[in-house]
This record gives structure tokens, sequence and C-alpha cells, in this order.
């Protein structure tokens, strides 16, 4: 039994969540100031929209070619260079006079993001011993969090009174500010030592505040037959299918909010900041709700999806009930990541953890570039209606398909019970 209890090094772990912070507001700001940047290039929203998928396949594509050939680089390296590039990469963005090359820098962007995050985790998991790995990727991952509680609503106001382009100019002055600080920050050396990150969960956007290992401890977790490389990839394409409904819509939500939700301009950074908060609410209370109950926990949060966002997709006449939407469907994604999290935990064998980490991490990035793309698609052919109908049919048959997998763990479990020797 240890004599002494460790203490965080609290400074590099916020100024990492200060990175992820900025890193997750780079690649949703688009949703934010989509109704700004449309009209001044001469591009549709659902346009916009595409540098969301753009950004989000660029991820999932590079990310780990690219790590298989920077493995050796010191990671406290990496990080600055990485965020130095996201400083380059907004910057062009601001002075971009055509959307083409926009394109051009949300690709150069998405590579630094797939890097960052194939990085940041395990960079965490250098800083502090085994007992107190989950506690210190809780602190940085929530960066992602503040993200979508402050960082793009304050990029959606700030647009409005500065325009978007100077918008991604004080974003990547900010950004500049924390690699600097990094560098400075950051213990040299601290990563030359290998280190076991199995227990690490990669959190993506966006970032969990909860404690998703700690939801799942005290469940009764399936029998040793259930523990399987086939469920972990059920429940990544369970992960992507719910994460292209949710872009689907919420990557057109403020255009929907000024256009047929009626919502005055003035109030969208507001209501966005409300979407934000009822989220990292949701999410910090995730573990004391829903702990030993992760399942209950996951249809809990469906059926908040349906509503939620129901409310949103099928009344936009009707104001009040639309912004009750926003924030129900706030609460449901803050429970809804860390619960699939905990879901990938109690079905990962436990020697397969990164590889399970990272078949996550893609079917989340593949969730939201589908869901942005398709959702675009849908809004130019078929107009404002048709991507919220995508998301409920998407959420509703990821609902459905739970159930399915469900009910089978649950049959293997009883024919374990009642002494079968299951399929090997």
């Amino acid at each position: 039994m240890p004599t002494t209890t460790e203490k965080l090094p609290l400074l590099p772990l916020i100024m990492l969540a200060a990175a992820t912070f900025m890193s997750i507001t780079i690649e949703m700001l688009p949703t934010g100031l989509m109704h700004l940047m449309s009209p001044d290039l001469g591009v549709s929203d659902s346009q916009v929209g595409l540098l969301m998928s753009i950004f989000a396949f660029t991820v999932v594509i590079t990310s780990t070619p690219l790590m298989a050939l920077l493995h050796r680089v010191p990671k406290r390296i990496l990080l600055v260079a990485v965020l130095t590039t996201f400083v380059v990469g907004t910057l062009l963005t601001s002075i971009a006079p055509t959307y083409s090359l926009i394109v051009l820098t949300r690709i150069l962007t998405g590579i630094a993001h797939g890097v960052f995050w194939a990085s940041v985790t395990a960079y965490t998991g250098t800083l502090v011993s085994r007992e107190n790995l989950t506690k210190a990727v809780s602190i940085t991952s929530g960066g992602g969090g503040l993200a979508f509680v402050l960082g793009v609503p304050l990029g959606t106001a700030l647009g409005q009174f500065v325009g978007w382009r100077w918008t991604f100019v004080v974003l990547a002055l900010s950004c500049l500010v924390v690699a600097v600080l990094l560098w400075f920050v950051l213990p040299r050396g601290a990563d030359r030592v290998p280190v076991d990150t199995s227990p690490i969960e990669v959190q993506p956007a966006p970032g969990a505040l909860g404690d998703p290992e700690q939801i799942g401890r005290a469940a009764n977790l399936p029998p040793r037959p259930n523990r399987s490389m086939r469920m972990v990839v059920l429940t990544c394409i369970l992960c992507a299918l719910i994460m292209t409904g949710q872009y689907g819509f919420y990557s057109y939500i403020s255009p929907y909010l000024l256009g047929p939700g009626s919502l005055p301009e003035p109030w969208l950074p507001a209501v966005l900041f409300g979407y934000g908060v009822a989220a990292a609410i949701a999410t910090a209370l995730t573990g004391t709700i829903f702990t030993g109950r992760p399942r209950i926990g996951f249809y809990v949060s469906a059926a908040l999806m349906l509503i939620g966002g129901g409310l949103v997709a099928l009344l936009p006449g009707q104001f009040a009930l639309v912004i009750v939407g926003i924030l129900v469907w706030g609460v449901s994604m803050g429970f809804m990541p860390v619960l699939l999290q905990s879901r990938l935990i109690a079905v990962s064998p436990n020697n397969q953890r990164d590889l399970a980490s990272a078949l996550y991490t893609s079917g989340f990035n593949l969730g939201i570039a589908s869901g942005a793309y398709l959702g675009g698609l849908l809004l130019d052919d078929f107009g404002f209606s048709a991507p919220g109908a995508f998301y409920l049919t998407l959420i509703a048959g990821a609902t459905i398909m739970s159930v399915i997998i469900d009910l089978r763990m649950k049959r293997r479990q009883d024919a374990l019970r009642g002494g079968a020797t299951p399929a090997q």
C-alpha cells in the first residue's frame, strides 16, 4: 500500500485541456458561423457543412499512417507543432478568398487534428501514474466539452460583431498563445519512458467530463464470450450510426434555427450556449446517475435524443418548445458519449483496448463526416425539414440495433448460466 499520494501535475494537464479546447473549437466553429460564411463565400449552407465532413474524413484517413511515421518524435514537440499548424491553417482560413481554398485549409487543420488526438491521450499517460490515468484524461479531455459550452457559442457571438473572418483570426491568435505556453509548461523528456496506456479511453469530441470506466465498473459486465472484437466492432458501428444522425442535423442547426425556427439572430449564441451548458452538466452527472446502470443510461439518452431532437425538428413554429427541445437534446448528448465509451469498455478484450479505442475514434469521426455530408445533400434536395427527419430515423434505427444486440447478449448470458458451452 503506497505511503504517499501522487500529486497531479495540474498545470500541464490544464494546458493540455486548453489545447483540446482549441482543437474542438476549430473543428466545430463552422456550425455556429454557417449563416455568416455561406453568403460571404457565395456558397450554400450545405457546402459550409461539407467543411466539417472534409475535416473529419481527413482525420480518419491520415491519423494512423502519420502517427506511424511520427512515432519517434517526442510528444511534447509534436503537440506544439500540431498547435502551430492549427494557427497557420486557421489564419489561412480567415484570409482565403474562395471556398475551394478554405477546403484546402480545412484539410490542413484536419491533418493536425488527427495527429493531436492520437498523441494527447498517450502523452497524458506519461505525466501520471496508472492509478491517476482516468482522472488525468478526464481533465485533458474536458477541454473538448468546454469547447461546446464556450468555444462555439462565443465564436458565434464574436462572428456577429466582427465577422467570421476576424473570428478565425482571434481563434488563431488564441491557439498561438496556447502553443507557446505548452512549450514552456510541458515537461521535457516525459514521454521517453514507455508507459502502458491501455486503461486510457480515447475521447473524441465532444470530450467527456465524466468517467466512463467508473460507470461500467459496478455494472454486471457481460461474460467473457461477449468481450470480443466482434462486439467492439458492433459498438463502433452503433456509435457511427448515432453520430451520423447527430451531425446530419446539428451541423445545420444555426441556419435551421434562424430560418424555420424563427429565432432572432442575436439569440443564436445564447441558444447554442444553453445547449452546451446542458450537455456539460449532463456529462458531469453521468457517472452519478448511471454508474452500474450503463444500459439503462443508453436507452434514457436515446429517448431524450428522440424527444429533444423531435421537438426541434417537428415543431419549428413553436418557439418555446424548440428552446426546450434544444436543452433536452443537449442533455442527451451530454450522456451519450460517456455511455458509449462505457459500453466499449464492457465489451473490449483487456489486451486489445488500444485497438478498440482507435476503432471507436474512427467510428466517431466517420459519423461526424458522414452526417455533415449526408445532411447537406438532404438539405439541398428537400429543404430544412430533411436533416431533422434523417436524424430521427438514424437515432431510432440505432436504438433498435442496440435492442437486438442486447437481446442476443442476454441469450448468451442465460446459456452460460444454464451450463451451456458458448460457441468459440
